[in-house]
């Protein structure tokens, strides 16, 4: 008995120091910097103080994330309405994805692939920038992971499973492309797989043929009915699925697939992919000729770059990288398995030492998530809160943050509710001029330019050209802090 006790003891030690390894990283600092505009969308469509409908309105306006603009305004009326409550909501889920994915590596892999891999999640800086974040992706690998295991068993697929479960899959399928449209990626993949089987071993089951026409159907409605209503109400998606901010794919992608992003750096992007080729590679025989859990992960792998990037070469571009996070649950699933499968030890462990140390050593010295324990980060977002210190210490309490060349009709909307909120939070008294809309009475007033959406350079309204003159200019991060002041 002492001694059944003592092996799991051993077993999931490793584990539960890696899972506080992974909390305090995700953890600390959480709040150490404010919203992008986007974030800000997000904590305006999620407002407890509106109606249902106001939100619907306002999601379809601004995004294509109704779930988690649902959810999240739950969050809100149970937690409050605080600037700095919000990302509390997407840690939870950062931490419920890090179980999932333990999970599925300790039903269909060894102990030691669990571990390794449970490891490389916790301290991914993609995963890591995206659990502190008010945005949907993470929920959307959440609800990937979720997907995954309800198909898989033990590495393979189950076939005989009930009606029950297949609604259930399909219900998953719904809440999944609700959540973020790039999750149809995940049913095509699963589509495509069942029918790889089926040509291969001419089989298949009445229940299986169920599940294909149910998750074609999801696909089907999502893309010609929610979608399109979804673009009629939206501000930013003219036409189609591309907002106008995404670039182009160049030749530059096609040496990395957003590796150097979803890993910290170009040389640790260049390692995960070469061993991510090697190791498809040397086990092709087990990936695509056993059908299992890996063949349908290199499909989706696949996929998830090639319909893209058709996609954008064919009418406008979509792809960016977090939309499709998700593939780290490839890409670490079929490293840290197949890595410790090769019989020669010393690619083996060259490749574990190489992964180990190098993704260590760079996020050590290089990124925000670990440099934030030891010395001060510098800010990649727009600095609200110091902006609004200035002003409380300055000798007018008067801002503004209106911007006159919006094309975003919500826009002014959105940062004039996070930055009254944010005033709330630090209990300062000042003065929105938005709200007055009068500039007769005010001498002077500060205007808080945030450009993290557009990098344009602040120019002075016209309407105020000769009224006001600048006084002072306070650069800071991704936003100009002007001052105005009366010309006479």
């Amino acid at each position: 008995m002492n001694e059944i006790f003592e092996n799991k003891i051993f077993k999931y030690l490793p584990i539960v120091l890696i899972f506080l390894l992974a909390f305090i990283l995700r953890f600390y600092n959480l709040n150490g910097e404010d919203f992008w505009t986007d974030e800000m969308f997000a904590y305006w469509t999620t407002d407890p103080n509106i109606s249902f409908k106001d939100t619907v309105i306002r999601t379809l306006s601004s995004n294509f994330n109704s779930l988690f603009d649902f959810l999240l305004k739950s969050f809100h009326i149970v937690f409050g309405y605080n600037v700095h409550t919000s990302r509390y909501f997407v840690l939870f889920f950062s931490l419920v994805s890090l179980i999932l994915f333990a999970y599925l590596l300790d039903n269909t892999s060894s102990y030691k692939s669990l571990i390794f891999g449970f490891f490389l999640l916790s301290i991914n800086i993609f995963h890591i920038k995206y659990s502190q974040e008010l945005r949907s992706y993470i929920i959307t690998f959440v609800l990937a992971l979720i997907f995954i295991i309800l198909n898989f068993k033990k590495g393979k697929i189950e076939n005989n499973f009930s009606y029950k479960k297949i609604f259930t899959i399909t219900f998953l399928s719904i809440l999944m492309v609700l959540n973020h449209s790039f999750s149809i990626l995940i049913l095509l993949s699963l589509i495509l797989f069942k029918l790889l089987s089926f040509f291969k071993t001419k089989k298949i089951t009445i229940k299986e043929v169920f599940l294909i026409i149910s998750l074609s159907i999801v696909i089907l409605l999502y893309l010609f009915v929610y979608l399109p209503i979804n673009i009629n109400y939206s501000e930013y998606f003219e036409t189609s699925l591309a907002p106008h901010w995404i670039k182009p794919t160049d030749l530059s992608f096609f040496t990395n697939f957003y590796f150097s992003s979803f890993f910290g750096s170009r040389i640790l992007g260049l390692i995960y992919l070469l061993s991510l080729i090697y190791l498809i590679c040397k086990n092709r025989n087990k990936i695509f000729f056993e059908l299992n859990i890996f063949t349908f992960f290199v499909i989706l792998i696949l996929l998830s770059y090639f319909l893209p990037v058709v996609y954008g070469y064919i009418f406008a571009p979509v792809l960016t990288s977090r939309y499709v996070i998700f593939l780290l649950i490839p890409i670490i699933f079929i490293i840290s398995h197949f890595i410790f499968l090769d019989k020669n030890k010393f690619i083996k462990i060259s490749l574990i030492f190489l992964i180990v140390v190098v993704t260590s050593f760079n996020h050590v010295l290089y990124e925000n998530s670990f440099k934030q324990f030891y010395r001060e980060v510098y800010p990649t977002k727009p600095q609200i809160k110091k902006s609004l210190e200035i002003i409380n210490k300055s000798n007018t309490n008067i801002y503004s943050i209106k911007k006159f060349e919006a094309k975003e009709k919500n826009l002014n909307e959105v940062y004039k509710n996070y930055i009254k909120n944010y005033v709330k939070k630090l209990n300062f008294d000042l003065i929105n001029l938005d709200d007055e809309n009068d500039y007769n009475n005010i001498k002077s007033f500060w205007i808080i330019y945030i450009s993290d959406v557009r990098s344009n350079t602040f120019e002075k309204p016209k309407k105020l050209d000769n009224v006001f003159k600048i006084e002072k200019i306070i650069e800071l991060n991704s936003l100009s802090l002007i001052k105005l002041k009366k010309s006479y």
